[in-house]
Parts: structure tokens; C-alpha cells; sequence
């Protein structure tokens, strides 16, 4: 087992008590994957920062639409009751298609 405790004469002598242990000699990691992941980290951040900002102005044109949506259901409740009449008042001259079979 190895023991680690704090440097004696020379302040290497951790890391290289680290690169004779048997675990770093089995596997050992080179930089390049460490550069390799801090980097590939970063690109997922922006990313995601991106997808994030995204989504908030999708959200932002849907609540709009949303609005939009109510103004003109209101409409067409306030409309309503005139199609009810026009409907009530049909003669054989004026047929207003399938929409006062469903209304009445």
C-alpha cells in the first residue's frame, strides 16, 4: 500500500510517488484526454445555453399566440348571439350552409 504524506526535501516527490504507484502505471491518462473533456464540457455548455435561450423565445411567441387566441375566441362569442338571428330569420332565398344546422 502506498503511503502518502507530505513532501519531504523535494516538492515533486508527490506526483512522483503518484507515477510510480501501481494504479497510475496499470492506467495510466494522458493530458490530451483531460484537454479533450474540459473542451468537449465547454461546447456542451454553450450549447445548452444556447437551447435554453432558445426555448425562452419560443415560449415568449407562444404565450402570444395564446393571446391572440383569447382576443379572437371573445370575438366570436360576442358574435354569437347576431349568427343565432341570421340563422332564426333564414328564408329560401339565403342559406347560410351547414352552420345553422349545428347552431340551433
Amino acid at each position: 500500500m502506498m503511503h502518502i504524506g507530505p513532501p519531504e526535501d523535494n516538492p515533486d516527490s508527490l506526483l512522483d510517488k503518484l507515477v510510480e504507484s501501481r494504479s497510475y502505471k496499470n492506467n495510466p491518462v494522458p493530458w490530451s484526454v483531460f484537454y479533450g473533456t474540459s473542451a468537449v464540457t465547454i461546447i456542451m455548455f454553450f450549447i445548452l445555453c444556447a437551447l435554453a435561450s432558445w426555448s425562452i423565445s419560443i415560449g415568449s411567441e407562444i404565450s402570444g399566440l395564446v393571446t391572440q387566441a383569447a382576443d379572437i375566441l371573445s370575438d366570436v362569442e360576442e358574435m354569437l348571439p347576431v349568427l343565432k338571428s341570421i340563422c332564426k330569420h333564414e328564408n329560401f332565398t339565403k342559406k347560410y350552409g351547414g352552420v345553422c344546422d349545428t347552431i340551433i
